[in-house]
């Protein structure tokens, strides 16, 4: 009985394992984002602690779409919105998830707004102790006529920059009265403030002195116009997107210090790269490999170059050339009847059969050049000697005369 509970054992320890180790973490969908490793929506098993996003409904668009909290909150016209400490947890809609380090987040509206010679104040504060941080390919701007804002970080003191009433034609998000300012890599939280109407400076148009002005940070590679009604600030009249890039990274161990662990994330066709944020690891395809490089993940699998003439260097069947895909690499060869390498930044593929027609037409044509030389050779030596023959008659008639003309004289 003993032994019988044992194999028991056994059997449901081996089921067990031979279940676990065929489970594979499948990308979650929500709306048009697919959801990977890290990242996880319901099964946190299939995801890393501090990335969990939720699949719910944009108020917007009335579609399904995936959120990213975050601890926000503003003061705008003096009234008190929410605060570091009693602040609430605001969802953005992830507009990108990056799995090579980088997350992007709608920010259009995440902004310090006022009228009317006041300021409006918001903060944005990520996880002091999590893997995600603000990166400095966003920018501080201030929108308005004769407006300024501020941000700051802690007792790091404030960064002011102000915006005066002058057209702007060289950015697509600044067209009017607008100032902007690079922000600092891998913070954690940023306050900002924005408005401040004040007629101090000179204006080419005194008419917007008593317009709004607001302040954001965001991404300007992410910044799209939706419908341009022609006003001169972009959140007035006009539909646009924007979104602001966070930067993120696995743990707190880099690369060389994440494989000696078990928390180690790569999958064996991935590759490690160290993190954007400055903490961490993050991974990466090997080239010749695509998909999510993480071994709780969809992993990488091997790109047939082969089927996009764009992804590979190969002449085509077209120019007799044959592209072999192989696992992370492909081959260019020549089909039957060619030789050459099949690369096109090689000697590409060359037909056999056009070279023996190409060959007798060659010989055919040195053999009339040699003639041609041959030709040439003896008509130059048939006038060398009709001349010589030519001269030696003109000096025999010459000595002729000379003797002819002596023989009176001997007589």
């Amino acid at each position: 009985m003993l032994m019988h509970c044992r194999l028991v054992l056994r059997c449901v320890i081996c089921l067990c394992l031979v279940g676990f180790t065929a489970a594979k973490c499948h990308p979650e969908k929500c709306g048009s984002i697919s959801v990977s490793y890290p990242f996880w929506i319901n099964n946190s098993g299939c995801g890393y602690p501090g990335f969990e996003i939720t699949c719910e409904k944009d108020k917007v668009t009335g579609m399904l779409a995936p959120f990213f909290y975050v601890n926000v909150g503003n003061y705008t016209d003096g009234k008190l919105k929410g605060n570091y400490k009693d602040g609430f947890l605001y969802p953005y809609k992830i507009m990108e998830i990056g799995y090579t380090g980088y997350l992007v987040i709608d920010s259009y509206y995440n902004y310090a707004w006022t009228c009317n010679n006041t300021f409006g104040t918001t903060y944005f504060h990520l996880p002091s102790d999590g893997s995600f941080t603000i990166s400095n390919s966003n920018k501080f701007v201030v929108v308005g006529c004769n407006t300024s804002g501020t941000y700051s970080f802690g007792d790091l003191g404030e960064v002011r920059c102000v915006a005066i009433c002058d057209p702007q034609t060289d950015r697509p998000y600044c067209r009017y009265g607008c100032c902007e300012i690079n922000l600092p890599n891998n913070w954690r939280s940023i306050d900002f403030t924005g408005g401040g109407m004040f007629p101090i400076f000179n204006s080419t148009d005194k008419k917007y002195y008593n317009e709004c002005g607001f302040s954001t940070i965001f991404d300007p590679s992410t910044f799209k116009i939706l419908d341009n009604k022609s006003n001169i600030y972009w959140g007035d009249g006009s539909e646009v997107s924007y979104g602001l890039r966070l930067n993120w990274g696995i743990g707190l161990q880099n690369c060389s210090m994440a494989k000696a662990t078990t928390k180690y994330s790569c999958s064996i066709n991935g590759e490690c790269i160290e993190s954007p944020s400055g903490g961490g690891h993050v991974c990466s395809c090997l080239p010749g490999y695509e998909g999510n490089g993480y071994f709780n993940g969809t992993d990488c699998t091997d790109i047939d170059e082969c089927s996009d003439k764009k992804s590979n260097m190969c002449v085509g069947e077209e120019g007799g050339g044959i592209c072999l895909n192989s696992i992370g690499s492909y081959n260019c060869s020549c089909a039957k009847g060619y030789q050459g390498d099949g690369f096109r930044n090689g000697t590409r593929c060359m037909s056999t059969s056009s070279n023996r027609a190409v060959f007798p037409a060659i010989i055919g044509s040195v053999s009339s050049f040699v003639v041609l030389c041959l030709a040439a050779s003896l008509v130059v030596w048939w006038l060398k000697r009709r001349h010589f023959k030519l001269e030696e008659r003109r000096i025999s008639s010459v000595s002729c005369g000379l003797v002819a003309k002596e023989t009176p004289l001997q007589s």
